[in-house]
């Protein structure tokens, strides 16, 4: 613990009431369970409860500095010896000595590992501190062009024919396998005045502990260039070490998503090899003194940390292990204390969208498809929805019965979400957008069928969001209260978040992108997450099949069976929350299209341009499409009302009046 004392509950619950003790500044905690921000702990060292809960992010800076289980003991002898150095630097020497196995002296940090380079600006938290060669965290693996090694058993198979090809796949599984030998600390949440302070910073990564650019023009910098690449790909083990990046170039943005920026660039290698790509891609953070960007990267950095981090570990750790493809990885990293991430994969060849379906050859990729528009971009929509079902089933599948690692260390490094229960708004919040949301959804009516939008409908709309967003809490709950229902698997399975091809015989295959987030999750409302963009009709139509298919292709992959009815009533509540989370997503809309073009009728459909050139735009208007209809569709009000008369009587709750 690092500052002033921290408060102790006796459970989960934020509203238990808090021990007489509080954790001092300077104790060691082993962590039991992470449920978001809230830890559940033992004492190791220092004075405080010997067991409870503590929230680990309180304000803009974290109180918690934490640490692998791994490294607990060897921490605690180091701090019981030491007792004058900082938490950090005590972290940091711990790292030194487990990698090197020799003594460490505090004072003059003999038997330290050599640095690689100093970073620029002090770090703030203890990974940042951290600066590596290619032995820290644990042996990385060295390769030469002539490894052979078996592949992770279970795993994607890649096409096979060429000694190159096959040369890589051993080292992908390898590769696999060294990282997960690693020893990481976990990250620690930061607050909006932490990103203010540091973002600009260069700093060492969490995971390799080299500093890396984070955006393209610091790629292209004589700081970085072929001679970065070649270090971070030998050190990330994607290259052979007898191998290297000549030449970087072509550097060119990639449009598309919300979560990030992204670039493409060429590379030339002084041995090139047919498994090597020479087109790579590059996500990394919007920019956050552009004053168009600052908003998403609070959101991305803020707000969804460490969504990054589990996207960089899910490419890291478990390429040779999916039952599906995803890009080729080659380097990623992120520093804790700025957010600033990068992530380095193959370019996918998405296809020309001007190009004839039936003139794609075998294996050649699709055209990149969007959110939202199924019917004028898919040939058999539910083809696609088909296979995505299964992909994901048979991920989650997989997890429960151990293909894809360890159950419990993957948890360490992709969160188990599944517990978490966010809190309904409060009721003048709730009224405030419920007010707003009724004003568009009644100015947007060429959206929707005639007669759909009307006196009697909407009071249905407002009193069907009125009941989610007061049992909210119940909803969950219920949802997370079996983990058969609760899986790792991908949490926004989209048709954007894909690739596609076609086989000889014209059988579709999906490659799967966009890991961001990545950990345990309810899976009926990730189910819901990797529907959403699709077209109502789709949902009428085929709704059944595709859960039929999600049950029986979860129990066969190796999870349990799930009852059918219960996936069905939480993938319809999270449909029903998200629409929630879209009434506040109004005034972003008005920012693109003002308020009075949709009061006047002036945008018609989901073709006016300001809706197809903007993907966030487009999203939110026609989520809000999506659900309202599906509240009409699937009598969603008497799925609630059923939900409310089957809590015990002790949970029943006041509406909000209306």
């Amino acid at each position: 613990a690092d500052g002033a004392p921290i408060p102790v509950r006796e459970s989960n619950s934020l509203t238990a009431p808090a021990l007489s003790e509080k954790i001092e500044k300077g104790a060691i905690v082993e962590e039991v369970r992470l449920l978001g921000e809230q830890l559940h702990y033992k004492l190791v060292q220092g004075k405080g409860p010997a067991e409870g809960w503590l929230l680990t992010c309180t304000g803009c800076r974290c109180p918690i500095k934490r640490f692998c289980p791994p490294l607990v003991e060897q921490a605690k002898k180091l701090n019981a010896e030491n007792e004058a150095a900082d938490m950090w630097e005590q972290y940091w020497i711990t790292r030194c000595a487990a990698a090197t196995k020799t003594p460490v002296n505090v004072k003059t940090r003999e038997g330290c590992i050599d640095f690689e380079e100093e970073p620029e600006e002090p770090p703030v938290t203890a990974e940042t501190g951290v600066k590596a060669t290619k032995q820290m965290n644990g042996a990385t693996p060295s390769y030469s062009s002539t490894s052979k090694v078996e592949p992770i058993p279970g795993g994607f198979t890649w096409e096979q024919g060429d000694s190159e090809v096959l040369d890589i796949k051993a080292m992908t599984a390898e590769r696999c396998r060294a990282e997960w030998q690693k020893q990481f600390i976990p990250w620690t949440f930061v607050g909006h005045q932490v990103l203010m302070e540091n973002h600009r910073k260069l700093l060492p990564g969490m995971r390799y502990g080299i500093i890396f650019p984070h955006s393209a023009e610091l790629l292209e910098s004589e700081k970085f260039g072929a001679r970065w690449l070649t270090k971070a790909f030998q050190l990330a083990g994607t290259i052979p070490t007898d191998n290297a990046v000549k030449r970087l170039f072509n550097v060119r943005p990639v449009s598309g998503g919300g979560a990030c920026l992204k670039c493409s660039f060429e590379v030339e290698y002084e041995k090139p090899a047919k498994g090597l790509h020479t087109k790579l891609f590059m996500k990394y953070p919007f920019d956050f003194e552009h004053v168009k960007q600052k908003n998403d990267r609070m959101n991305s950095s803020i707000n969804l940390q460490p969504g990054d981090l589990a996207e960089n570990d899910a490419y890291r750790l478990l390429e040779s292990a999916l039952p599906f493809p995803m890009p080729k990885y080659y380097f990623g990293d992120i520093n804790n204390s700025t957010t600033n991430f990068v992530l380095i994969t193959e370019l996918i060849p998405f296809g020309s969208k001007k190009k004839k379906m039936e003139d794609f050859q075998p294996d050649e990729v699709e055209p990149a498809y969007d959110k939202f528009l199924d019917d004028e971009q898919l040939s058999n929509p539910i083809e696609y929805y088909r296979l995505m079902t299964k992909a994901n089933a048979t991920m989650a599948g997989w997890y429960k019965a151990g293909k894809l690692g360890d159950k419990e260390r993957m948890l360490y490094f992709f969160f188990d979400q599944s517990q978490v229960v966010p809190p309904s708004f409060s009721e003048a919040e709730f009224k405030s957008k419920l007010k707003m949301g009724e004003e568009f959804v009644r100015s947007a009516t060429t959206f929707f069928p005639a007669n759909l939008i009307t006196d009697k409908n909407m009071t249905e709309w407002k009193r069907v969001l009125n009941i989610v967003n007061t049992y909210k809490p119940e909803i969950y709950q219920a949802a997370s209260s079996n983990d058969d229902y609760c899986s790792v698997a991908h949490g926004n399975l989209n048709v954007d978040n894909t690739w596609w091809w076609r086989d000889a015989a014209k059988e579709l295959h999906v490659g799967v992108l966009d890991w961001g987030g990545l950990g345990k999750v309810c899976l009926p409302h990730k189910l819901w997450w990797s529907f959403y963009s699709c077209e109502l009709h789709l949902l009428e139509g085929h709704l059944e099949e595709l859960l039929d298919i999600f049950v029986d292709t979860y129990a066969t992959a190796g999870g349990p069976r799930l009852d059918k009815k219960v996936v069905r009533r939480d993938f319809m509540f999270a449909a029903l929350d998200q629409m929630l989370g879209l009434l506040g997503a109004i005034p972003a809309v008005y920012r693109v299209i003002p308020k009075k073009a949709w009061t006047n009728g002036e945008v018609k459909d989901r073709n006016d341009n300001r809706l197809r050139d903007n993907f966030l735009t487009r999203m939110y208007v026609m989520g809000v499409v999506l659900v309202t209809r599906m509240i009409f569709a699937f009598d969603l009000g008497a799925l609630c009302d059923d939900f409310v008369k089957d809590l015990p009587a002790g949970k029943k709750k006041k509406l909000a009046t209306l």
